[in-house]
Order: structure tokens, then C-alpha cells, then sequence
């Protein structure tokens, strides 16, 4: 649309980057463990006929549930990595464009 501007804010990009970084994939990353943590309780303890009604599924499905969370996790820490690298792409945009336009400023001196 005319008149309307797009920006990017390389900056903010890394703030973000650091986020998912430092606070979101490690707290995915923990509730991960958590969930395998939790995955080790005892069969025996629901007696033989329960534990094939009850405690088998569960180990199951939080198997299958701490398995998303670890992928979770590590598409998080991905994203961050590339959000990283869109903001030095897009500082290196800056400064080469900066660098080729500097180039004629003697130009428009003469």
C-alpha cells in the first residue's frame, strides 16, 4: 500500500532470539523432563489388572507426550538460531547498501 512503511528492527529480532533462547526453550526443555521424570512410576502399584487397564496407556501416552515436548523444545531453540541469523542478515543488508551508496556521496560533491 502506498504510504505505508515496512521496517525491521534487527535489535528486536535479537531480543526475541534471546527469549526463545534463554527462556522458553529451557522451560519446554524442563517440563520435557518433567513429564519422563513423572514416566517411572511403579506398575505394581496398581495391581496386575489395573496396571494393564490404567498404567500401561499412561506410560504411553507421557512417553508420547514428553517425546512432543523434546521436539517442541528443539523447534524453539531452531527458531531462535534463525531468528538470530535474520538479524544479522538484515544488518548486513543495511551496511552493504549503506557502503554502496557512500560510494557516490563524492559524487554529489562535486
Amino acid at each position: 500500500m502506498p504510504g505505508n512503511e515496512f521496517a525491521v528492527h534487527p535489535d528486536e529480532l535479537d531480543k526475541f532470539s534471546q527469549y526463545l533462547d534463554q527462556t522458553t526453550a529451557p522451560a519446554v526443555k524442563q517440563a520435557a523432563a518433567d513429564v519422563h521424570g513423572c514416566n517411572g512410576f511403579d506398575n505394581d502399584a496398581f495391581g496386575i489388572f489395573l496396571a494393564q487397564i490404567l498404567a500401561i496407556p499412561a506410560r504411553i501416552a507421557m512417553g508420547v507426550v514428553a517425546g512432543n515436548l523434546d521436539g517442541v523444545s528443539d523447534n524453539v531453540a531452531h527458531t531462535a538460531e534463525l531468528t538470530k541469523k535474520a538479524a544479522k542478515a538484515y544488518r548486513d543488508q543495511d551496511a552493504n547498501a549503506k557502503a554502496g551508496i557512500d560510494k557516490f556521496l563524492p559524487e554529489f560533491d562535486k
